[in-house]
């Protein structure tokens, strides 16, 4: 899904990195294992375990990168947040996860519900080149101690499989040159307005998707 949401986002040509080779993607989109020639990376939705192996070798890429889902629960994460041009999605379960692996706190999903702001500004001012978007009903995004929010946002994007969307969005812009707090901001407004649909239980990440051609 964050492969299909990057190609219908600008990006002009999208390849899923993956061991198996019969997952089922759309024509249009390759399987690639030559990520060196990517000039950006999406990664840690459905990780796993897979990939810990080749984890150094991506560390190693010079291109900007979104980090998701299944990263917020490795250590090396901690070793990514070190470069430059490093963009976070995470949840609230994946936030905690993070903050207790970096040493900053120990809090439960409900505490960083309730702790939102507190605790994203604790985030930033130990990581400031790093952009930080926290889901949520209310998106906040911060960059250089600073916060921004995004109320936009709606009950239909809290289904499964819109993360994926946004990070896929958000690498798309990056693949096209955008700085990281820029393309963050603008996929996440464009995923919040994509998002807008009654009634709000219908919509599905691959609707969700399509919604972004009306955006053009």
């Amino acid at each position: 899904m964050a492969a299909m949401a990057a190609f219908n986002f600008g990006c002009g040509l999208v390849s899923v990195v993956s061991h198996d080779e019969h997952i089922n993607i759309p024509y249009e989109i390759m399987h690639s294992h030559h990520i060196e020639n990517f000039s950006a990376l999406a990664f840690g939705m459905g990780l796993n375990n897979h990939f810990d192996d080749e984890m150094k070798r991506i560390l190693n890429l010079d291109i900007p990168m979104v980090i998701d889902a299944d990263m917020f629960y490795k250590e090396i994460i901690k070793e990514f947040l070190e470069k430059d041009r490093i963009v976070l999605t995470p949840h609230p379960k994946e936030f905690a996860s993070l903050l207790k692996l970096l040493n900053i706190g120990d809090y439960t999903p409900a505490e960083i519900q309730k702790n939102r702001f507190s605790l994203v500004e604790k985030f930033s001012e130990r990581y400031p080149k790093v952009v930080l978007l926290l889901k949520g009903a209310n998106k906040l995004i911060a960059f250089n101690k600073k916060i921004y929010i995004d109320p936009n946002g709606s009950a239909a994007l809290a289904k499964g499989g819109s993360g994926d969307v946004l990070a896929g969005m958000i690498g798309a812009l990056l693949a096209q040159g955008w700085h990281p707090l820029k393309a963050t901001i603008h996929a996440s407004l464009a995923h919040s307005i994509a998002g807008n649909y009654e009634p709000n239980y219908a919509l599905t990440p691959l609707k969700l998707i399509k919604r972004l051609e009306n955006l053009a």
